[in-house]
């Protein structure tokens, strides 16, 4: 009994030890660092949105100070109906922020199931299910959620589901390689010999070996999910007018942009903040996780 606690105990303290060794290497690249505080930045404000600003100044109409230019009384302008951009753009954050997060985590969880059977099992129901991934992946997932929202219609859910399905195969393909990798070693026979089930070894083994390359595989989609609904959001495909969505704003002021660019620079630039800090932690954690693939 003593020596299984002794045991529990220097598990649980290594553990600890390999998670500060990640944070000391992700800690000493700047750049990863500087995205982590952007994003933090980010988040916050998406999380804080109606303490900043209350949600009825964001719809509010004034036709007597519509395309006022930044300043004192309104920081980022007012658009063609007299709009606060400042509260649009806060609100923004928690709209296409909460969308890119919601849609990778969707697809990371039925991705990670998904590639867990088709490299666990093998076989036949490996190659079916990689044969089905290999031809949703042969169509750039852009034009996949396009086709997707087409069909469904427009509309905030069907778009996070749209969203959803085009990053699924990109999450199989990771597990699938990682099981594939790890499912011969000794470990893995021990607990098959000890009679443990296929869903304990998945689950206990397999997937906590998994993690890393999710957890950087999801924040680079991150970036691509919120790059994604923004641009399906421009082209009237994605979130519906007047929800402040950033790409719905580009659309709403597209027309606009040639006489008041600030209408269009400003939600352009808090997509690209976001689209940058979501990448440069993505790269950070890659080194962090696996200091070999930086050479």
């Amino acid at each position: 009994m003593i020596i299984e606690k002794s045991n529990q105990i220097k598990k649980k303290y290594k553990k600890r030890s390999q998670i500060y060794s990640i944070w000391l290497r992700f800690k000493r690249n700047k750049m990863a660092v500087a995205g982590l505080i952007l994003l933090s930045i980010l988040l916050t404000v998406a999380i804080c949105a109606p303490l900043i600003v209350k949600y009825e100044h964001v719809i509010k109409q004034n036709l007597k100070i519509r395309f006022l230019p930044p300043g004192r009384d309104y920081w980022f302008g007012t658009d063609a109906l007299g709009r606060d951009m400042f509260a649009r753009i806060i609100w923004g954050a928690r709209y296409s922020l909460s969308l890119g997060i919601g849609a990778v985590f969707i697809s990371m969880s039925i991705g990670a199931v998904i590639g867990s059977v088709a490299g666990y099992y093998g076989g036949r129901i490996d190659s079916l299910i990689m044969r089905i991934i290999d031809v949703i992946m042969a169509i750039p997932g852009t034009l996949m959620a396009i086709t997707i929202v087409a069909a469904l219609g427009a509309g905030t859910v069907k778009l996070l589901i749209a969203m959803s399905i085009s990053l699924i195969p990109t999450f199989s393909r990771v597990v699938r390689s990682i099981i594939l990798s790890i499912r011969e070693e000794e470990y893995i026979e021990a607990a098959r010999s000890y009679g443990c089930k296929d869903r304990t070894i998945i689950m206990r083994h397999i997937w906590p070996n998994s993690l890393g390359p999710l957890i950087v595989q999801a924040s680079l989609s991150m970036a691509q999910a919120v790059l994604t609904i923004s641009s399906l959001s421009f082209i009237g495909l994605g979130v519906p007018a007047p929800t402040p969505e950033w790409g719905t704003i580009l659309s709403e002021n597209k027309v606009n942009m040639r006489d008041y660019s600030y209408l269009c620079t400003i939600p352009g630039f808090a997509i690209l903040l976001s689209v940058i800090a979501m990448n440069l932690i993505g790269d950070g954690l890659r080194d962090a996780l696996d200091p070999k693939l930086k050479n």
